[in-house]
């Protein structure tokens, strides 16, 4: 931080004047890791991990937690999109989506609304059927929460989505090891969650 004064004309009073460096607002290059020019049905995807201490890499859990989030934010978007056309039914989903997010993607469904942007093109072009992932960024918050956004495809446009990740408690069914019996709804684990969804 710097402080400067100049000299004032005769008669004039001037305040201080403070010069502060620009933040740096992109995230550091070697936490970035991305993919390769994306291949016919590959996802291309990229993940910032938070920006650590000077010095300091990515923890363990960090990059753990990254791994996790990206690999549930691409099976989620997937089968988000499968049911979304029709070719899974909303139950799929299960607790991979919060009970608001599910409300959401049936509405969708039952008012057809991709259907509705497909065949709301130029006459008498035929839209391409189906919704297909294209790319997917991660951007994680801390090792229980994380900001995802990416594009897909829909009648041949391309379109973008956003939505967030937590690791949510969640109660399974145990099973004593012993007797190889599943017990009741006893157990907690924390699982990733889609809690927030947004289409462009």
């Amino acid at each position: 931080m710097q402080t400067l004064i100049s000299a004032p004309p005769a008669g004039v009073q001037t305040t201080r004047v403070r010069v502060r460096p620009a933040p740096t607002y992109e995230p550091a290059g070697t936490g970035a890791v991305g993919a390769g020019p994306a291949s016919a049905g590959t996802v291309r995807v990229r993940t910032v991990f938070p920006r650590p201490r000077p010095g300091a890499g990515p923890s363990r859990k960090t990059v753990a937690a990254a791994g996790e989030a990206r690999r549930f934010t691409i099976a989620t978007s997937r089968l988000l999109f499968e049911v979304i056309d029709r070719r899974r039914g909303i139950a799929h989903l299960g607790d991979s989506v919060s009970p608001a997010i599910a409300d959401q993607v049936a509405a969708l469904v039952r008012h057809d609304a991709f259907r509705v942007a497909e065949t709301a093109g130029a006459p008498g072009v035929t839209p391409m059927r189906g919704t297909l992932l294209h790319r997917v960024h991660v951007q994680l918050c801390d090792i229980s929460a994380a900001e995802v956004f990416g594009s897909f495809t829909s009648g041949g446009r391309i379109r973008a989505f956003a939505g967030r990740v937590e690791r949510k408690p969640c109660r399974v069914r145990g099973a004593d090891p012993r007797a190889g019996v599943r017990t009741g709804l006893g157990q907690v684990e924390y699982r990733w969650q889609l809690v927030a969804l947004e289409f462009g």
